[in-house]
């Protein structure tokens, strides 16, 4: 229950680090599905530009929501220091 209430208070350090290991875990999620596609597109054995033309959403739907992650956990970090420096 601390920890919960920790976190809902915004506890800096707790909340940095509660941060830092929800990217980690996006990260580790990204590097996962590069590996299924990788995997995937290897085992189709052929390898045409039909091949690449299928693959490029995945792709692109993963280093996109890679980018909007991040970008939310700045703005959430960003507004914890702001919170933070005005008490």
């Amino acid at each position: 229950m601390k920890l919960l209430i920790d976190f809902l208070t915004l506890r800096p350090v707790f909340t940095r680090f509660a941060i830092q290991g929800i990217w980690y875990v996006y990260l580790f999620a990204a590097v996962a599905q590069l590996g299924q596609i990788a995997y995937y597109s290897l085992a189709m054995g052929t390898v045409n530009s039909s091949n690449y033309l299928s693959v490029m959403p995945s792709l692109l739907s993963i280093f996109v929501h890679l980018a909007l992650v991040r970008i939310f956990l700045e703005m959430a970090l960003h507004f914890i220091e702001k919170r933070t420096l005005s008490e």
